[in-house]
């Protein structure tokens, strides 16, 4: 995922649950339940809260507050983060407990299928019973995209579906945040994600520092045309597209090698999180970016400061979906087993609450799945516009979101507003919120198994290990070197002249052969 994380901090942090678990003892009578999820992936309070004031309590302390109201009994959320999914997966692996995580689509996938999580009870699934916020306000798009997808798409026989292990907590597509200064739209249109492989852009685009997506986009290149050529309309073409964006056999991953190799000889450089600075700064003209982070980008530009909240110039950037396909990501809470079912529970109902599911997406920038009224009311506070305040109806459009809060049954138009059309088409309302004929051209990244997995890694280590920049490969000659020489100083440095120490006042310096002629100290001509 996908928030601004140092090397030197992702180690601190991968300590911390481990920390967690040794200093953290729960009170008499106070029930503990532990978090793992993101950095930075939940509201901190403070004046950068959606309150805006310095003393607006954290989502943690809100969360603890309501549930001993609620249920008349204390709690402790022992709340820690990870950097990446694989530093979840390990720190799972190693022993250490939680009651909630909040991995990835394909980590969901490969925790359940492993055989680490607890489903959820049906009783969390009663829209009837109204502190059940999850079932009672997320996303239908969301809700029927997790009931029509199997956990183990490998075993036909298994049933199991996302909604049994995972409840959605943010949402997304992958693209390109671009700066329009260098970049014709017209020229992004015609490549796709070619983009990567385009000598006009040569070190001026990245990409992202892990194999899924960077073997996603090289599957989007390699089967350009055979994605152009399914039919939009057959009711299949969903199922079509992701067999083809999840296409892990033998073949197919020697031609994504070759397609890989040329992006590594195209593109700026492998990024997690600096590819937000690189395009504010204008070091880079493109950077592949998940969409909450392009709007986070946009924002940064647009308000003429860097991450440090330095001032820089003002730009406009904008955000590019490419017209065969994108990655559908999501994020979800699962619980391991063994955890503390009613408060897990109680926790991630307390989120999908409209108004905290505000706060949420205020506070971390991206969307959340978590649709009724109150959301649909932010969005239209953020990105609605007056068609009276424009000169010409060319300038604005109307945007239907029918299809997220209403869901198929909705009356067509039910969920509507007028929006700018650069928010509309190339901005941070297209991130936010892509329309429905956006969406249905992104396929989810699924777990590919074990086998698949291996061979795409070992992929990913003969392209990584070609990727040396001139500087890192000095640096680490001279550190060899170094090494050599500090071994040979302490084998030979005491046989070498020019090594050794010069002989104190009076003294002889004798050399080591002479020492063989004289076998005690009464005979040491010293």
């Amino acid at each position: 995922m996908k928030k601004r994380i140092s090397a030197m901090l992702l180690a601190a942090v991968a300590c911390l649950p481990t920390i967690s678990l040794f200093t953290g003892c729960a009170q008499k009578g106070e029930t503990v339940l532990r978090v793992y999820s993101w950095e930075e992936y939940i509201d901190e309070g403070g004046e950068d809260s959606y309150d805006g004031t310095a003393d607006a309590p954290d989502m943690v302390s809100r969360f603890e507050a309501w549930y001993e109201e609620t249920y008349g009994s204390p709690i402790r959320v022992e709340y820690s983060t990870f950097g990446t999914n694989e530093d979840m997966y390990n720190q799972l692996k190693l022993g250490n407990e939680y009651d909630l995580l909040c991995p990835s689509e394909y980590m969901i996938m490969k925790l359940a299928a492993e055989g680490y999580l607890q489903p959820y009870s049906e009783a969390f699934f009663d829209e009837t019973n109204p502190d059940n916020h999850y079932i009672r306000n997320v996303s239908p798009y969301i809700h029927a995209m997790f009931e029509s997808n199997r956990i183990n798409k490998a075993d036909p026989e298994s049933t199991e579906t996302w909604s049994d292990y995972a409840a959605g907590y943010m949402w997304g597509v992958t693209g390109f945040t671009y700066n329009p200064a260098y970049v014709n739209e017209e020229d992004l249109r015609s490549l796709g994600w070619d983009v990567m492989t385009a000598e006009a852009y040569q070190n001026k685009v990245t990409t992202k520092d892990n194999v899924r997506d960077s073997y996603f986009v090289a599957l989007a290149i390699l089967y350009k045309e055979e994605i152009a050529a399914l039919d939009p309309t057959s009711p299949d073409y969903g199922k079509q597209l992701a067999a083809i964006m999840n296409r892990t056999d033998e073949e197919t991953i020697a031609a994504a090698e070759e397609v890989m190799q040329a992006m590594d000889e195209n593109i700026f450089g492998y990024e997690t999180d600096t590819g937000k600075a690189d395009i504010v700064s204008g070091r880079i003209w493109l950077n592949f970016a998940w969409s909450g982070d392009a709007v986070y980008a946009m924002d940064l530009a647009e308000a003429g400061e860097d991450e440090d909240g330095n001032e820089t110039d003002s730009t406009l950037l904008n955000f590019f979906i490419p017209e065969e396909c994108a990655n559908l990501w999501f994020d979800g809470w699962v619980m391991p087993k063994g955890a503390n079912t009613q408060a897990a529970e109680a926790f991630v109902n307390f989120l999908s609450m409209p108004e905290n599911a505000v706060r949420n997406m205020y506070y971390i920038g991206y969307s959340g799945v978590i649709a009724g009224d109150e959301v649909f009311d932010y969005v239209c506070e953020t990105y609605a516009v007056d068609p009276e305040e424009y000169e010409s109806e060319e300038e604005y459009v109307v945007y239907d979101l029918s299809y997220f809060f209403g869901g198929s049954d909705a009356p067509q138009g039910s969920y509507t507003f007028y929006a700018d059309r650069d928010q509309a088409e190339r901005r941070q309302l297209h991130a936010h919120y892509p329309p429905y004929e956006v969406t249905r051209r992104c396929a989810v990244m699924d777990y590919y198994g074990e086998e698949a997995n291996e061979n795409i890694n070992e992929l990913w280590s003969r392209i990584k290990g070609e990727t040396l920049e001139p500087w890192a490969i000095a640096v680490i000659c001279v550190g060899v070197a170094l090494i050599v020489g500090a071994v040979l100083l302490v084998k030979f440095g005491g046989k070498i002249d020019f090594f050794r120490l010069p002989p104190k006042k009076g003294y002889t310096r004798v050399k080591q052969e002479d020492f063989k002629k004289y076998p005690n100290d009464k005979q040491n001509p010293v």
